[in-house]
């Protein structure tokens, strides 16, 4: 290029009119670098054999990106040779196009090149190479973008399955910026026009600000759920108007008319920079995640700001490091995949953390309800213990009441005369008797809920039988019970049997002799008493209206809900049945 005339077109002249009026100028810098540019660029140079033998070279444009490229050669400027991507009539296959060279010994010859691209940046170099030698170092570095490629494909398919099983919405996002990253990359890195299509590659290079954009949105909405911008309301509003901006330029810069590719690079410019921002105040205020955030998109800012001034012009370093992009995004692409795994690493820590303080709640908390049981078990231990001492002093107290209420009919007893009263007497001593039994009984135990029936039925036969005389009544009691009752029912059970037994002992036997059997089964809350004697029996039409029946009736059926069975003719049988 230094030995090189150069002449920027912007009146679309013809060749011959660019020779005729003398434009060509000297042009003494290695790289022409235009940035976005609609004018034509016309080189000419001369190449010079002073060998005794034919020299093939190649001359290769070193860009990858030039839409329209024309070679004329020396007196036969009517047909020249054409390449560029847009150059359907040549099957691309090196990353940069090239111009077979062939020059006769002892000869020279001029070339005009014309160079020019509309939609993508112009920044190339003029080298002349040995063919052979050349393909060689394209296939290698061919080789080299793909691998790069390729690791950046593995890792975009690895987080969109990933987003489904995490339920990560960043993997998601994350997954299709890496997409949105690897379509532009190979179109900067020439490989679209070699392994696509031809009308694939014209479609391709229509849609660049379509790609830019799309790559800004879904790199905005992968920061914006991995830095989890909610937390930070301004810069969520930040993100979200970046998106509808690059949406807006999406839309609006993609139509012919008003395409304008510098647009579109100045917001990516400001989305890397406030990116960078965003990921510097989230890991300030303790998402520590963003450090690798921070690392892997500073690596990208990097490159994009070299890439940016290159392509307004200000520097050629795409000449120097071709696929300095591609080696920036697959280094970020890997620092970002750790992050992930430094961000689950982080939740970890946290979550064993907090696990930590939930276990030292839990045992604290734990701590305090176990001495908090253990005081109002105390203070419930106390208030029962109390209870049962009210009860047994009632009860006690019931029972002294009961021995004086005894005592004063005995003592009437015994000062009347007359045999019916005494007897009427006797009866009420006996009743009361048997009341009296069942809180001597609670006094004496320490149940207050339960009595033993057969220890108290027992007890009570026996007051019975020692108020009758020994010498004159032969009377024998079998009693077969096998239950604990509650107090009232138990009072219940001792009057039925205190008058049952009685009955006998007055009406059943003319010879004061015979036998009482008296059988109590609890079976679950069903309770049956057996009573019967081998007496006399008796009419119970005739008894029907005594005293002691009505009591029994009364006390079975209304007291107990029971029911009574009575055989009465040749012997007396009973069989009551009631249910607790």
């Amino acid at each position: 290029m230094e030995h090189a005339e150069v002449f920027f077109d912007k009146e679309d002249l013809t060749l011959k009119e660019i020779i005729n009026e003398k434009k060509f100028t000297a042009y003494h810098k290695p790289y022409i670098n235009r940035g976005i540019s609609s004018a034509t660029i016309w080189i000419s140079f001369s190449l010079k054999n002073d060998s005794m033998q034919n020299i093939e070279k190649i001359l290769v444009l070193t860009s990858p990106l030039i839409e329209h490229l024309a070679l004329y050669r020396q007196n036969i400027t009517n047909k020249p040779l054409f390449q560029g991507v847009l150059d359907t009539s040549n099957k691309h296959s090196t990353i940069f196009p090239y111009f077979n060279i062939k020059l006769a010994p002892q000869s020279s010859k001029k070339y005009y090149l014309k160079i020019k691209s509309v939609i993508n940046p112009i920044d190339f170099g003029i080298w002349i190479y040995n063919k052979k030698q050349y393909i060689e170092n394209d296939r290698s570095q061919q080789f080299i973008n793909i691998l790069l490629v390729g690791m950046v494909i593995m890792l975009m398919f690895y987080s969109f399955i990933l987003s489904f099983y995490s339920k990560d919405r960043s993997y998601f996002y994350y997954s299709f910026y890496l997409f949105a990253l690897i379509t532009q990359q190979l179109t900067y890195l020439g490989l679209t026009q070699i392994y696509f299509p031809t009308e694939f590659v014209a479609v391709d290079l229509q849609i660049t600000i379509f790609k830019i954009t799309f790559l800004i949105i879904t790199a905005a909405l992968f920061s914006m759920y991995f830095l989890k911008t909610k937390n930070m309301p301004f810069i969520h509003k930040g993100y979200k108007l970046l998106i509808a901006i690059s949406f807006i330029e999406m839309i609006l810069l993609s139509i012919p008319k008003f395409y304008n590719l510098n647009i579109v690079i100045f917001t990516g410019t400001i989305f890397i920079i406030y990116n960078l921002y965003a990921g510097y105040l989230s890991y300030k205020i303790g998402n520590k995640q963003a450090r690798l955030f921070i690392l892997g998109f500073g690596i990208v800012f990097i490159s994009y700001i070299l890439i940016i001034l290159d392509a307004i012009g200000l520097t050629s370093i795409m000449q120097k490091v071709q696929n300095i992009l591609m080696i920036g995004t697959a280094l970020e692409a890997f620092i970002l995949s750790l992050a992930f795994v430094d961000k689950y690493a982080i939740l970890q820590k946290e979550k064993e953390e907090v696990d930590v303080r939930i276990l030292n709640e839990l045992q604290n908390r734990n701590d305090i309800i176990k001495r908090e049981v253990i005081k109002k078990t105390e203070e419930l231990k106390s208030m029962v213990e109390n209870r049962e001492l009210l009860i047994k002093e009632i009860h006690h107290r019931v029972k002294n009441n009961l021995q004086i209420i005894l005592s004063m009919v005995r003592l009437e007893n015994d000062s009347i005369e007359q045999n019916m009263h005494k007897q009427n007497l006797n009866g009420l001593e006996s009743r009361i008797n048997a009341i009296a039994k069942t809180y001597d009984m609670l006094v004496i135990k320490d149940d207050l809920e339960e009595i033993d029936v057969a220890e108290y039925i027992e007890s009570l036969i026996d007051d019975i039988q020692e108020s009758y005389p020994k010498e004159k009544y032969h009377i024998r009691i079998k009693a077969d019970i096998r239950a604990t009752l509650p107090l009232r029912e138990s009072i219940y059970l001792g009057l039925i049997i205190n008058e049952m037994v009685t009955n006998t002992y007055k009406y059943a036997f003319d010879s004061y002799q015979g036998y009482i059997n008296i059988s109590i089964r609890k079976h679950r809350n069903r309770i049956t008493l057996i009573y019967q004697d081998d007496g006399k029996g008796f009419d119970l039409k005739e008894k029907n209206n005594s005293l002691g029946l009505k009591l029994v009736n009364r006390l079975i059926h209304n007291q107990l809900k029971g029911s009574i069975k009575m055989h009465t003719t040749d012997h007396i049988q009973y069989v009551i049945r009631f249910t607790l």
